[in-house]
């Protein structure tokens, strides 16, 4: 009978099943690891497991020390994105990890599927972050911070963070994941972090500054003025800016 860990979504969650399931004693072959629940099947014992952070930190500096930041990386990365195997995929790695002699070396077995299957998902990963940070818009709010606004189907925010804090160092700016309630805060001068449990009514009851109400309205102005109504080709700029990321782009908005 196959032993199923049912971990929360997340890389805490993720992290803290691997640990679960690593100390049950079930064996490689005996368990199974998913992210969120799934319909139950035949000869399987189910064991839903609460998110802990110092399970989770244990596993974390334990992959660090014997497998290396590269590894680090390929797990935050794929468990960003929303796919059901990516919890047994990075269970699977890790217990790999540990056993090689070289722990390091992991990210080279290429040949094993659940190596294939992390980096399938980390390359998913990062494009969808790399689309949303081609289209994020920001706005100044009256209080100077830059405010800029996803929905990104993967968790990605903190994908997206390093390149915005190389290109804006001396901003204070936040990006916000109006999905998982929870942002990205990069203080003038200072490095980003996270926070969760935003709610968007917060946000929404900022008021932009003047200059950047001006400034949004000479661009729609602008996209419009250079906009030629005889070559519209509405397919065509459907299949380069598809409409779920109009709504935070000001250029597609009306005046």
């Amino acid at each position: 009978m196959i032993h199923v860990f049912q971990c929360e979504d997340n890389l805490t969650g993720i992290l803290t099943g691997v640990y679960d399931a690593w100390q049950g004693g079930k064996g490689y072959d005996g368990v199974r690891l998913t992210a969120g629940q799934e319909d139950p099947s035949l000869f399987c014992c189910y064991e839903e497991v609460a998110s802990d952070v110092e399970k989770a930190q244990k596993v974390w500096n334990t992959v660090h020390r014997r497998m290396g930041e590269e590894s680090q990386e390929m797990i935050a990365r794929a468990a960003s994105c929303p796919n059901p195997e990516k919890a047994d995929a990075i269970f699977r790695m890790i217990v790999l990890g540990l056993h090689l002699p070289d722990g390091r070396e992991t990210p080279r077995y290429l040949s094993r599927p659940e190596i294939m299957k992390m980096m399938e998902l980390g390359r998913k990963a990062g494009n969808i972050a790399m689309r949303y940070m081609e289209i994020l818009r920001f706005e100044e709010l009256e209080n100077g911070v830059l405010l800029g606004k996803v929905d990104p189907e993967a968790d990605v925010l903190t994908l997206m963070a390093p390149h915005f804090a190389d290109r804006f160092p001396m901003e204070n700016w936040m990006i916000y994941d109006r999905r998982r309630k929870k942002a990205v805060v990069h203080p003038k001068r200072k490095s980003w972090y996270l926070v969760e449990e935003i709610p968007e009514e917060v946000l929404d009851s900022q008021q932009r500054s003047a200059a950047e109400q001006e400034m949004d309205t000479l661009w729609k102005c602008f996209h419009q003025a250079v906009a030629i109504p005889e070559r519209a080709n509405e397919k065509l700029q459907n299949s380069l800016i598809p409409l779920k990321f109009r709504e935070f782009m000001n250029e597609f908005q009306k005046i």
